[in-house]
């Protein structure tokens, strides 16, 4: 009888320590979300801005994120990373979600996506000078090409360009922009719309034409990309389903039209 008791108590004690274990657990990612910490490529046209008097961060991806932030009634901070490091404070949750992130098997591992707000066209671009044919990604074979550091195209390019072609990760656009000139490479691989409004800066008082070779290498959808960790991740589901609704508006290409007096072309 005695014995009974004991496993009894024994037992309840254990499904106690279970079921608080089982809370902590669920709750490990439950602290307030006070605030929802944003980051994302600057400089990437139209998505994220930053103007240089004001530092002032402004663009299609911050607007959205914006516009949604005061529905919800919680206030969006952005915060400046290289890219790379960006995705680490992601996966850790330090930083909430990243605004304008293409997918890839292994980031949709490790992050929650959106539905994508915006299809970029990727391009390869070299010296007017220096056109060549091409009509497939084996076509870039041999030569030297430049991406963004820690940039992806697609599944499709990546693992062909890893396993094929001479590629070198490079900090900024103006970098690549000024390697093909040099000659240095042989073309870069970039988003046509950012690129192009790159171009136009860059060379605004050089006698080279850098041009955009008719294949488009990839479409990429982008996206919002929230941490599984983001202690607003209760959230998520709430945030991106404002997202489709303003998609489903169609104020993507409103807002686009309305920012771009703020940005020369």
């Amino acid at each position: 009888m005695l014995l009974r008791i004991i496993t009894m108590i024994l037992l309840s004690l254990c499904s106690q320590w279970i079921a608080a274990a089982a809370i902590g657990e669920k709750c490990s990612s439950c602290r307030a979300c006070k605030e929802i910490k944003v980051s994302g490529s600057l400089g990437w046209y139209p998505l994220l801005m930053e103007d240089k008097q004001s530092g002032k961060v402004e663009g299609v991806a911050i607007e959205l994120m914006r516009m949604i932030g005061r529905e919800i009634n919680t206030p969006v901070t952005f915060v400046k990373h290289p890219w790379k490091r960006m995705l680490r404070h992601l996966e850790l949750g330090t930083v909430d979600i990243v605004l304008g992130i293409y997918k890839t098997k292994k980031r949709a591992l490790i992050y929650n996506y959106s539905s994508a707000f915006l299809i970029n066209e990727a391009r390869v671009f070299t010296r007017a000078d220096k056109v060549f044919e091409l009509t497939h990604l084996k076509d870039l074979i041999g030569l030297k090409g430049d991406i963004p550091l820690g940039g992806s195209f697609g599944d499709r390019f990546d693992d062909f360009a890893k396993r094929h072609l001479e590629i070198s990760e490079l900090k900024g656009p103006s970098v690549k922009i000024r390697r093909l000139i040099l000659g240095r490479s042989d073309f870069f691989v970039a988003d046509y719309d950012h690129a192009i409004q790159v171009i136009n800066q860059e060379l605004i008082a050089s006698s080279e034409k850098i041009v955009a070779l008719a294949l488009v290498v990839a479409k990429n959808p982008v996206y919002f990309a929230m941490s599984k960790r983001s202690s607003c991740a209760a959230l998520t589901k709430t945030i991106f389903s404002s997202l489709q609704r303003l998609v489903d508006k169609n104020t993507v290409p409103l807002i686009i039209d309305r920012q771009k007096s703020m940005w020369p072309e």
